[in-house]
């Protein structure tokens, strides 16, 4: 992605002096935004943490209305968009979080993006064995059924940070879509006295945002720079364990009009916009039926779904149970059934009229 930057210099160095940096103008897919304020620069640090760390948790906490779920969305398209490894992206609900060891044991062993929404006050709904049994599930979540251990990241959407169990709640990474009077309390005793002045920015930050369809930042003591609301942007306040910082989002969409992985993460139907019949002929014609076939079950798999024969998923289990009690060179196994690693480029181009 080709990317303008442009510097804007304060008119004194009173800024500077303060943050150490010049602030930076930067676009996004033609859209000028602060480059301190890049959604995708918060996925890149859960994304690194995710490699050292089988399990990453996320809160998103926000009133009612205030893009929770739109964020979630974008987050599960981000990650896996930009990790190096395959991930799958699933939506649940509060009742799915409520049977979570059921929702859990009808996943596939691969890599998950995991998104539990609207999960405010289970407590309320639910006994407190059943939440005792939710917290042991999220221990043991990276052990999937059927397979390795594999890179989990749950994100919660709730309405309040002291919704939920504590445990539940405990959490790498946090976003708030707005932060209420409440809040304010809560996240000060949390994060500091030393942070409530940031906390009561970003209220009256949301407050301007929502009221006049626009919020503006101050660069320097005379330079600013001002968003629309919603078009496409919207404002958070981002935790990563260490930092509270503004960060500014869109929508999905809004990065990629056409996401398959996206549109099946939930239970709404999707439409396929081609005809399933051309893609297959395609598909056959330049690869071959069994390679065609081969490559669909791998990103059906990559996807969390899984096609392999049952002979095939018996198979895997086995060969799971020597993984985890014997430790085996992966290459080594390979070369003894004449497998080995390739790089490839490739030559086929699509059809007439779908984008490269």
């Amino acid at each position: 992605m080709i990317t303008e930057t442009r510097v804007i210099k304060p008119e004194t160095k009173s800024f500077k002096q303060r943050t150490g940096e010049v602030p930076t103008v930067t676009t996004w897919k033609g859209t000028s935004m602060i480059r301190i304020h890049s959604i995708r620069a918060t996925v890149k640090e859960i994304i690194n943490q995710s490699e050292s760390l089988d399990l990453i948790k996320i809160n998103i906490v926000g009133n009612q209305s205030t893009g929770k779920t739109t964020l979630a969305r974008t987050l599960g398209h981000l990650i896996h968009t930009m990790s190096e490894i395959p991930f799958a992206v699933k939506i649940f609900s509060k009742e799915e979080l409520l049977d979570f060891q059921n929702t859990i044991s009808k996943l596939t062993p691969t890599n998950w993006v995991l998104v539990f929404d609207d999960v405010s006050f289970l407590q309320a709904l639910t006994s407190k064995k059943q939440i005792e049994i939710i917290k042991q599930g999220i221990t043991e979540i990276r052990h999937l059924p059927g397979g390795t251990d594999v890179k989990i990241i749950l994100i919660f959407n709730t309405h309040y940070t002291k919704s939920l169990d504590k445990y539940i709640r405990m959490a790498d990474f946090e976003y708030y879509s707005s932060v209420g009077s409440e809040e304010i309390d809560n996240l000060s005793d949390k994060f500091g006295k030393a942070k409530s002045r940031k906390l009561t920015e970003f209220r009256k930050l949301f407050t301007t945002a929502t009221r006049n369809k626009k919020f503006t930042f101050k660069l320097g003591s005379k330079g600013s720079f001002t968003y629309k609301y919603k078009n496409p942007f919207v404002p958070l306040l981002f935790y990563n364990g260490e930092s509270l910082r503004v960060v500014v989002s869109p929508k999905r969409e809004w990065i990629d009009k056409i996401c398959s992985i996206c549109s099946n993460s939930d239970k709404k139907l999707v439409e396929s916009d081609i005809s399933l019949e051309d893609l297959v002929k395609d598909f056959n014609y330049k690869y071959g039926i069994q390679t065609a076939k081969t490559a669909v079950k791998i990103k059906l798999f990559q996807s969390g779904i899984n096609a392999y024969s049952k002979r095939v998923q018996q198979a895997l289990k086995y060969l799971e149970q020597y993984l985890t009690n014997k430790t085996i060179n992966l290459e080594e196994l390979a070369a003894e059934y004449n497998m080995t690693e390739k790089q490839i480029q490739q030559h086929k181009k699509l059809p007439e009229g779908i984008k490269q």
